[in-house]
């Protein structure tokens, strides 16, 4: 799929020519842009020289993004695909009725790259559609851009526009395979979502949220929760929704309302089965090498020879929470994928996928392992 990965710190914009025509060689048939959050990008500047490629160049802004397995808060991992790409651009979800251009997903393609904005409205929407429409050999893996710190700045480019609120979708013609693990453990009863707006939790089992959620983590910390620690705890202890196939799809709160509501950076379906759950350094890390083993697994039985590159979706509140062990985790995914195997991704606000085999979800908290040629 990618036939060159090269990052660039993207400090002078003289440089931005130099690494797009780079990138562009032996006829690259498209560029992702991969921008660290902490990188000086001026797009105004930028956007007169996107304006003069003759491929599909875009991308997004996030956390930090992931080079040769280190990750770093300024630069920019360029991807360059060897096979065809289609791209369709939807600058408003909260507009999204579920229709895309016609031509838009090509005859061959194998691959869907969905990059959304973190905070948009009706992403479970766009991603179900795009699964009723395209599931048949289809994988689909992507994330959310953007930032905790700003949360309306723009995070999605093309040489059109730089916007938040929308999406990108890139139609590959050319196979990557998925892998999806989390780690985290159930530390309570199942409950309902019993009153939710998009992604406001307000009750849980019809009692505030904030105040169904304090009770059972404190018991569990052994330490009082209040909003001012919120944060510090939530991180490691998400929420997560209860499948009917026993799989848990995790939602981090981020913050409480002065109604005892919990927000999160996803929307959460009402009604749900909600358990809350707790991380554990170790589980993590041991989920993220059986996420890199899932897809090498599926890699080799696909195409007969073994992955070249690995792309990394990792939640952003991972991170946070393993700290100095998040090398750990990126050392035992270069370990399962294969000591030939490049590393490099991002940090997401939301991630996105399905293996094939499994219904389209948006992820929190959990790590997205593609492997391709």
């Amino acid at each position: 799929m990618f036939q060159k990965i090269k990052f660039y710190d993207g400090k002078e914009l003289q440089e931005w020519q130099t690494f797009l025509k780079e990138l562009s060689k032996n006829n690259a048939k498209g560029i992702l842009l991969l921008v660290g959050e902490e990188t000086p990008f001026d797009y105004k500047q930028l956007q007169p020289l996107l304006k003069t490629m003759d491929i599909e160049v875009w991308g997004g802004i996030f956390p930090e993004v992931i080079y040769n397995g280190s990750l770093y808060k300024q630069g920019v991992v360029g991807c360059a695909f060897q096979s065809p790409v289609s791209i369709e651009v939807i600058k408003d979800l909260s507009k999204f009725k579920g229709n895309f251009s016609e031509d838009f997903v090509i005859k061959n393609t194998r691959t869907l790259l969905i990059f959304t904005s973190a905070y948009a409205d009706n992403i479970p929407v766009l991603i179900e559609t795009l699964y009723e429409k395209y599931f048949k050999e289809t994988v689909f893996i992507g994330g959310s851009a953007g930032s905790i710190i700003n949360i309306d700045q723009p995070s999605l480019f093309t040489e059109d526009d730089f916007f938040a609120g929308g999406a990108i979708i890139a139609a590959v013609e050319d196979f990557i395979s998925v892998g999806i693990n989390h780690g985290l453990q159930p530390i309570s009863e199942p409950a309902i979502a019993s009153s939710v707006d998009k992604n406001i939790l307000k009750s849980i089992n019809w009692e505030p949220a904030f105040e169904y959620y304090k009770r059972i983590v404190e018991q569990d910390a052994g330490i009082k929760l209040t909003t001012n620690s919120f944060l510090d705890l939530a991180k490691s202890y998400p929420l997560g929704i209860l499948k009917y196939d026993t799989e848990i799809i995790l939602r981090v709160p981020i913050s409480v309302s002065e109604e005892k509501s919990l927000l999160f950076a996803s929307e959460m379906p009402e009604n749900s089965v909600l358990l809350i759950t707790k991380a554990y350094s170790d589980k993590l890390i041991a989920a993220a090498g059986t996420a890199a083993e899932q897809a090498k697994i599926a890699f080799e039985s696909k195409k007969k020879i073994s992955p070249g590159k690995a792309l990394i979706v990792e939640c952003l509140a991972r991170a946070l929470f393993l700290e100095d062990r998040f090398n750990d985790e990126l050392n035992i995914i270069a370990n399962k994928a294969g000591r030939n195997v490049f590393l490099f991704g991002l940090l997401s606000l939301g991630e996105i996928a399905s293996t094939g085999d499994k219904y389209i979800e948006l992820y929190n908290k959990t790590i997205v392992i593609g492997m391709g040629e």
